[in-house]
């Protein structure tokens, strides 16, 4: 999805300007609409590529650095953006800007990726679909919380989900392996 409709997009966009200039019609106005749209989408795919690049490597070598946490938020979201708009579920942020973080980038969007699709999962087919992510610090450290529109996790799990193979969703959608790694 995150990379398929950005495509449709630019395919759709070319074949209008390419009909209108062989029916004569061209209105440089519209064409270079056309081409700026064309531009940003190309723009958006280049960010999904970058961040599953940075998702799919192993990242247990890296040396912790100093990250800015709503720039690995952004990476992170920027991956599963399309399928949350598909599904119409809402996605509210309460993070403080320019937040530093020492850590690896992408562990942090590994993880975030995993509460995400989690919370996709869990909303999927009620009527009312929101996830948020909320950050909050204090003097020496940052919390971040991922909510959603779900009905809870039932006390029986909770005590149990961290252990690894352990899923609560139908055969073939999940490995119960998510919430153990992160």
């Amino acid at each position: 999805h995150e990379i398929n409709n950005p495509l449709t997009i630019i395919s759709g966009k070319v074949w209008q300007i390419k009909n209108k200039i062989e029916k004569g019609l061209i209105e440089p106005e519209k064409i270079i609409e056309s081409l700026d749209m064309i531009a940003k989408t190309t723009d958006r795919i280049a960010k999904i590529i970058k961040g599953l690049r940075s998702f799919s490597r192993n990242s247990d070598n890296d040396p912790m650095e100093v990250i800015i946490l709503t720039q690995v938020i952004d990476e992170t979201l920027e991956l599963c953006r399309e399928r949350f708009k598909n599904h119409s579920i809402e996605i509210k942020l309460d993070i403080m800007p320019q937040l530093m973080i020492k850590g690896r980038a992408a562990q942090l969007g590994q993880v975030l990726m995993n509460l995400l699709n989690n919370a996709h999962d869990a909303v999927l087919s009620l009527p009312e679909k929101w996830i948020e992510l909320h950050v909050t610090k204090n003097q020496q450290n940052i919390k971040i919380t991922v909510t959603d529109s779900g009905h809870g996790i039932p006390n029986h799990v909770v005590q149990k989900m961290m252990q690894p193979f352990l899923t609560t969703k139908d055969v073939g959608k999940g490995t119960g392996l998510g919430l153990s790694i992160s």
